[in-house]
């Protein structure tokens, strides 16, 4: 089932892959269908980076990525991005099957 919180963007806790298990990161999108073999990052559906689209796009789904990045202890973020499953983060850890 597809959620809409939290909203974008939000930080939330790494669960796994990517990043150590519980780095806080920050997410600055949702990569719509990334974990999909098909997923097309060119298409116009794919980054969504505001409420408004992400709630067009039907919100996250366990097919979805995320573009994050980790949390430096000074509350800034990293230049590097990390693109976890949506399942990874404990914000959306309700989507896993």
């Amino acid at each position: 089932m597809p959620t809409l919180a939290p909203a974008v963007p939000n930080d939330s806790d790494h669960l796994s892959c990517g990043c150590p298990e519980g780095q806080r990161v920050r997410i600055f999108a949702v990569l719509h269908g990334g974990t999909r073999p098909d997923a097309d990052p060119d298409a116009d559906d794919y980054y969504a980076d505001t409420d408004e689209k992400l709630a067009r796009l039907g919100g996250v789904t366990a097919e979805d990525r995320i573009d994050a990045a980790p949390i430096r202890p000074d509350g800034t973020t990293s230049f590097v991005h990390v693109d976890p499953r949506a399942i990874d983060l404990e914000c959306f850890a309700n989507l896993r099957k």
